[in-house]
């Protein structure tokens, strides 16, 4: 980066509440309107360039508008010094977990931020989100990280904890990489640039369903899923340290007979998933299943999909057991930081 002139940043529009407007029945709904020239002096900090993907709700996200993003962002690495994906809150964190999978080795940032309130609303929040992101990715960071509300976050690692606040997420498990005020402030522990280009990893398989299972149900949702002819992977969160209950047992033990990958992964905010620890999770990974140790539900779930396709992607003749070892030896490994390595080392 020169010192000369102002960072390049490019910056991905996929949509989200930030530019929405309410519709004839007064729901928040896309709208193509441009907003991204509301913000003040932001061309005073960067070089902009804007390309609109999408304007969707994230809930309507997709693995192949994400693989889009990561193919944007390799493709375009050498042009400019950082990255803005401008998001819909509410699945942000499974995408900066999926392009933290897809893009490996960063040495440069990528931000995503967004909105709780349309940039179009009194007060909004936006114009200060996409301020500050376009500067965060101006800064020296080499991850994939949400700028929101006062708070720069590992992307792989976080959470949405909150449906009306401005801070509208979460690392739990991981401290906050920096924080936003009058200026911004980076911390020790985060990823720093590096000259070297990331390695891409452009597949994901979507084939993958994420379950949590019901205390005092008679029924097996398990059992349902075993005869889906459609899952090849399947995130499982337990309870607890990952401990299933005994009627489901029969379910997950068909599911993983057909050699399909299932990781376990715990339900609470804080700690990680082992096994070993009850007889309840003990017969879970005797059937088959593995542990998801510290991930995210949202990081879990794109680690799987990663896993898949990067398997199928370098080692097309596996089949049975041999592609589901391959897959979780992908899923044991620790990828840019989405899981205490020191677990990982353990498993």
């Amino acid at each position: 980066m020169k010192s000369t002139q102002l960072p390049a940043i490019l910056i991905l529009d996929t949509g989200g509440t930030i530019s929405q407007t309410a519709g004839a029945d007064g729901s928040l709904e896309p709208c193509s309107t441009e907003y991204i020239e509301m913000v003040p002096r932001l061309h005073d900090i960067a070089r902009l360039e804007v390309l609109r993907l999408e304007r969707m709700d994230s809930t309507d996200m997709t693995s192949a508008l994400r693989m889009e993003m990561a193919r944007l962002i390799y493709d375009n690495y050498d042009l400019y010094d950082g990255f803005v994906v401008i998001h819909g809150t509410d699945t942000m964190v499974d995408t900066a977990a999926a392009l933290s999978y897809m893009l490996q080795n960063l040495g440069k940032p990528v931000v995503l931020t967004g909105a709780q309130l349309p940039i179009f609303a009194p007060g909004p929040d936006g114009l200060n989100n996409l301020y500050y992101s376009v500067q965060t990715a101006s800064l020296d960071l080499g991850e994939v990280v949400i700028c929101f509300g006062d708070r720069i976050l590992r992307g792989n690692r976080s959470l949405k904890e909150n449906v009306h606040g401005f801070n509208a997420f979460h690392s739990f498990r991981v401290p906050a990489l920096g924080e936003l005020g009058v200026t911004v402030q980076l911390l020790d522990h985060r990823l720093r640039r590096h000259k070297e280009r990331p390695v891409f990893y452009p597949r994901l398989n979507p084939s993958v369903l994420s379950v949590s299972l019901a205390s005092g149900s008679s029924l097996s949702i398990l059992d349902t899923l075993a005869d889906n002819q459609d899952i090849e992977g399947l995130v499982l969160g337990g309870f607890g340290s990952g401990n299933i209950p005994s009627h489901e047992m029969p379910g997950l033990n068909r599911i993983l007979s057909r050699d399909i990958p299932v990781l376990v992964i715990t339900t609470c905010l804080k700690g990680n998933t082992i096994l070993s620890l009850y007889a309840a999770g003990r017969k879970v990974y005797d059937a088959g299943a593995r542990e998801g140790l510290d991930l995210t539900q949202a990081a879990a779930v794109q680690k799987m999909m990663y896993a898949l396709g990067r398997t199928e992607q370098e080692f097309p003749e596996l089949t049975g057991q041999e592609k589901q070892q391959a897959v979780y030896r992908f899923l044991s490994s620790s990828v840019s930081m989405d899981l205490d390595e020191s677990l990982a080392s353990e498993v």
